[in-house]
């Protein structure tokens, strides 16, 4: 079945909200997961469900602070929670000194932070990411001003980690983000898969207008999610509601 970004979004942050997520946190969960599924990344298909619950508390742990570093420890919370914070505080540090690394700690689903960097290279700076998940080793590079970036991974069967660090680099010297991105890549034998921003670009755009492709059972569980939310049907909950 198809289904429209509308409707994608407007399921998951009612399960977001279902799992226990704040109002603001659970629809920053939705578009970051929409995002990257429609990019053809994956997203709804990799997250649990129903989604699990908030972990981070209101406001995640800052570790290590100075002029262009900062290290995050999110608490295993997923990085819809503190992703974008991490992206703005790259930024915010870069602006003002060029060049800036921010490290976001024990984090579930650190791919998702790839629209939270969108929003970032929009306003006209250089960003990366690099992670390592179950899957393997991954990287997304945006240029200054882009809504998508060039992404690849390497694949590494022996990993095996429920939690990850996502490495953010953000500078407005291409030059600097240049050689982080080359160092990251040279892993030689091992199997590597790569996708062009003009092919993530081409995705997303399909997806908007042909529909997000979703299995009938995964949309019926992400709609069964969301039932914490729904006014159970009683004489209680219609008290005021009209006649039936």
């Amino acid at each position: 079945m198809r289904v429209s970004r509308n409707e994608m979004i407007a399921a998951l942050s009612r399960a977001y909200e279902g799992a226990g997520h704040h109002i603001g946190d659970y629809e920053d969960a939705a578009q970051l997961v929409t995002w990257s599924h429609m990019c053809g990344l994956g997203g709804f298909d990799r997250i649990a469900l129903p989604p699990v619950g908030p972990k981070g508390g209101a406001t995640p742990r800052l570790v290590f602070e100075n002029d262009d570093i900062a290290v995050i420890d999110a608490g295993g919370a997923d990085v819809c929670e503190h992703g974008s914070l991490a992206a703005h505080l790259a930024f915010s540090k870069a602006q003002k000194a060029g060049f800036a690394i921010v490290e976001l700690s024990s984090c579930r689903y650190p791919d998702l932070i790839l629209r939270s960097l969108s929003l970032v290279a929009q306003q006209g700076i250089f960003i990366s990411a690099y992670w390592t998940d179950q899957t393997g080793s991954h990287g997304a590079s945006f240029e200054s001003g882009a809504i998508f970036p060039h992404y690849w991974r390497v694949e590494k069967t022996d990993v095996a980690k429920e939690c990850s660090t996502v490495t953010i680099m953000c500078t407005t010297q291409p030059a600097l983000l240049a050689d982080a991105v080359t160092r990251q890549a040279e892993q030689p034998g091992m199997k590597r898969l790569e996708v062009s921003a003009a092919q993530l670009a081409v995705n997303y755009n399909d997806a908007l207008e042909l529909g997000i492709a979703v299995p009938a059972d995964h949309w019926d569980a992400l709609n069964a999610a969301a039932w914490p939310i729904l006014v159970p049907s009683d004489q209680h909950s219609r008290a005021g509601a009209g006649p039936s």
